[in-house]
């Protein structure tokens, strides 16, 4: 009995690590070794590739009939979500049918899209021409919102308990 308790909530254990934004069988086609400098050195080259690419959301823009994302590329961990860092390989936008909220996709959340490179857009960013590689979104995992640590690397200690001891 004890044994079948230990295996249960080893499983349980192992199914709530589970960091994968998407289901295996869906991102077998996916070219992972594509980065976003490649597809926007040439992006006719690579249209109708499957990816994975991710990062911060600077801007979502409902339009008639579809949702725009700007986002700004982020490298992907191991469980494909955007990593926070300073540095980034630049911007893509993302297409997708759904009306997607831009008060809950908002600026500074992070996203990670399944799609297929469906071309290119020219923009301005600022005084410069900058060419958005453009995906249209087959999903798109949106992480969780991150609270702000205070006080240091550590986690926060609820305000009632004593961490040293102090008179009463």
């Amino acid at each position: 009995m004890r044994c079948l308790v230990l295996i249960a909530a080893v499983a349980l254990f192992g199914a709530g690590c589970a960091t994968a934004p998407f289901p295996e069988e869906l991102t077998r086609s996916v070219n992972r070794s594509l980065t976003l400098a490649q597809i926007r050195a040439d992006p006719r080259a690579q249209l109708g590739a499957r990816v994975i690419l991710g990062g911060e959301i600077l801007a979502t823009t409902p339009k008639a009939g579809e949702t725009e994302i700007e986002v700004l590329s982020r490298r992907l961990d191991s469980g494909d979500a955007p990593e926070r860092s300073d540095s980034s390989s630049g911007r893509f936008l993302v297409r997708t049918p759904e009306f997607l909220d831009p008060a809950i996709y908002s600026r500074g959340r992070r996203v990670t899209v399944l799609g297929t490179l469906a071309g290119s857009e020219k923009r301005p960013v600022g005084e410069l021409t900058y060419v958005y590689p453009v995906v249209a979104a087959e999903r798109i995992k949106l992480w969780p919102k991150e609270g702000t640590w205070v006080g240091g690397e550590y986690p926060p200690v609820p305000l009632d308990t004593p961490v040293l001891p102090y008179p009463r």
